[in-house]
């Protein structure tokens, strides 16, 4: 008796656990801005091989449009209300970003967008 007891909760302990060391379901994590302009910095350093200070100078970039792009999440729940914003915010960031980066490394920034939006639109997410 005392076995079956020692085996059913083992069983049960075990499958809190791995119920626990699972992420959470569906969508995209909760990232914060900061999480959100260091993944958009690094894909930027990775697409370009930009030097440091110029990655010092898209970082500061990033995260002044990371904190604005959250602020319109929270000030627009519905998607399609948020999608005007978002582009016009995008277009300024853009600008923001042609006068830190050559012309030849801000075309690789574009090709590295437009990569990542195929694999998303795919169904694979950013890698």
């Amino acid at each position: 008796m005392t076995k079956k007891i020692l085996l059913v909760s083992s069983i049960l302990w075990m499958m809190v656990f791995t119920a626990c060391g699972q992420g959470p379901q569906g969508g995209r994590p909760n990232w914060t801005p900061e999480d959100m302009a260091k993944r958009q910095t690094e894909m930027i350093v990775k697409a370009t091989g930009i030097d440091a200070a110029t990655t010092a100078k898209v970082a500061a970039i990033s995260l002044k449009y990371a904190k604005e792009s959250a602020a319109l999440r929270e000030k627009y729940t519905d998607r399609e209300a948020r999608r005007e914003p978002m582009k016009a915010m995008n277009e300024k960031r853009d600008a923001e970003l042609k006068t830190v980066l050559t012309a030849e490394q801000f075309t690789k920034f574009q090709e590295a967008q437009a990569e990542m939006r195929q694999r998303m639109q795919g169904g694979g997410g950013p890698r």
